[in-house]
């Protein structure tokens, strides 16, 4: 599934949630009430797994997701989860695949992180931990939910074969990581599983806010789905409502130069904090320095993203800022990033591949891409200084020659020219799938107050507490290892306190 498909099916789910509930009072709706040992309120990734972790604890539970499709983030992802040292693994005869080998490759990567993060991130214990649980999460997934991995492969960065990837998606072209939108294989046997259970999902029902007792322990959530209205009392309540990615408040508050960008994230658009928000309500302290998990930069016309991306993903291409000058080496996972950072930014295409130079021919509008016969006249028609565009691609294409980038000092394997007139830029825009932020919790994934004790019977996973696990950049594998361990733990705990175990 294409990236702006994905978007489209988010958007038209929550589309279909929101016309049910349009113009609706809550306070007018009938009311009926429920009882539940555990209330799980998201149906993500995150919802999903805690939902299936408390029911097979011997847990009561009722599942609340306020868009008409289960999945959230999750469903969209390509469903790869990281682990070492897992049963798939040992099937497959890896010898090479340890938690600790993965947690290094985490850590690792995370000194890529863009500038200015807060040097406490990654708090390099709880990734430790994290990884060392996402061994038991996959191994879960299998024994437990019938979740059925295929042969473990490498992630798109290479090394060892840490990706598990669904059984039931389609190998990748390049036989790495997973396959667009596997995620959905993964919420579809969790669902199987719930269903087998007896636990209900009830879609398009928003929970509206928790229920607190006189000493501020969490007794329950009011929800409603445009016809009744819901009073649950529960024992422990799990929040997974993902992220705040299609939040513009929050995003402008917390990330604003990602602000601009909110309706081109292809997260879920369920995901706009709700959890968050509902946790500080009840006494739980956000984490500083939240961020973005960025994942691509696309084009204004989706369908332009195929001309500036090869099979290197963009480690062979170009990117020039608003002056025309090159601002990142290319070879770095992410630039998301680096481009949300500069006044506008293009990425350059020249007439080597026939197909690419055709697709921007048929573009008219030089918002989205501009065309030039030389450096000079592309800048020009970029509106940026054709002197300094001419200077840039000059300078580039001559370290292509010589092997040397004297300016980033990107690898001589990818240093390919851009020769051929006419030449191309393409006007390209940060695209996140998630966010980095959310509120603390303890190591049983208890919400916690400023003094470090816990909300009582509040719990919460996946975006909603995810912040301490990076710095300023995302790893491939760690989001959908993150979403189901921290939902595994949280509702398995939460059912042990409603059951008093």
């Amino acid at each position: 599934m294409k990236i702006f498909a994905k978007t489209a099916f988010a958007f038209a789910a929550g589309i279909v949630a929101a016309c049910a509930q349009a113009g609706v009072d809550p306070a007018t709706l009938p009311l009926e009430k429920l009882t539940a040992d555990v209330v799980v309120v998201g149906a993500g990734g995150t919802g999903m797994a805690a939902a299936a972790s408390a029911a097979g604890a011997g847990a009561k539970v009722i599942v609340f997701e306020k868009l008409a499709m289960i999945g959230g983030s999750s469903a969209f992802a390509g469903g790869a989860i990281a682990a070492g040292g897992s049963n798939a693994q040992a099937k497959a005869g890896e010898k090479d695949t340890t938690p600790e080998g993965f947690m290094k490759i985490w850590l690792d990567d995370q000194k890529r992180s863009y500038k200015g993060g807060n040097p406490a991130y990654p708090d390099e214990q709880l990734v430790r931990s994290m990884t060392i649980a996402f061994t038991d999460t996959v191994n879960w997934l299998e024994s437990e939910i019938g979740h059925p991995f295929a042969k473990p492969r490498p992630f798109g960065y290479g090394g060892p074969n840490y990706a598990h990837a669904p059984a039931e998606s389609p190998v990748p072209a390049s036989g790495r990581g997973s396959s667009p939108a596997g995620g959905r294989f993964v919420i579809k046997n969790l669902k199987l599983y719930l269903d087998k259970a007896g636990v209900p999902v009830r879609t398009s029902t928003p929970v509206d806010s928790l229920i607190l007792d006189k000493s501020g322990a969490v007794a329950g959530v009011r929800a409603h789905d445009g016809k009744n209205r819901y009073e649950v009392s529960a024992k422990a309540v799990v929040l997974a409502t993902g992220g705040f990615a299609h939040s513009r408040e929050m995003m402008e508050k917390l990330v604003p130069a990602y602000a601009p960008y909110v309706d081109k994230s292809v997260a879920t658009v369920g995901a706009t904090g709700d959890g968050i928000r509902m946790a500080v309500d009840a006494g739980g302290v956000m984490y500083d320095d939240a961020w973005v998990i960025g994942l691509y930069v696309s084009s204004l016309d989706p369908k332009l993203s195929k001309t500036y991306t090869s099979k290197d993903k963009y480690k062979d291409r170009v990117f020039v800022n608003e002056k025309g000058e090159r601002f990142v080496n290319e070879d770095l996972p992410y630039l998301t990033d680096p481009v949300a950072m500069q006044g506008a930014a293009w990425a350059i295409v020249d007439s080597s591949n026939a197909k690419n130079a055709a697709l921007l021919n048929e573009c008219k509008d030089p918002k989205i891409a501009a065309k030039g016969n030389t450096w000079r006249e592309l800048g020009e028609a970029m509106g940026v200084p054709g002197e300094a565009l001419e200077r840039t691609m000059t300078e580039y294409n001559k370290a292509c020659e010589t092997g040397v980038d004297k300016t980033f000092g990107k690898p001589a394997a990818y240093l390919k020219p851009f020769a051929k007139a006419p030449f191309y830029a393409v006007r390209v825009i940060p695209q996140t799938g998630g966010t980095m932020g959310g509120v603390k919790v303890n190591d049983r994934f208890e919400v916690v107050r400023a003094d470090g004790t816990p909300v009582k019977g509040l719990y919460a996973g996946g975006e909603v507490m995810n912040r301490p696990y990076y710095n300023r950049v995302y790893t491939s594998g760690t989001g959908l290892g993150i979403a189901y361990t921290s939902g595994r733990i949280a509702g398995e705990n939460a059912a042990r306190a409603a059951l008093g175990k």
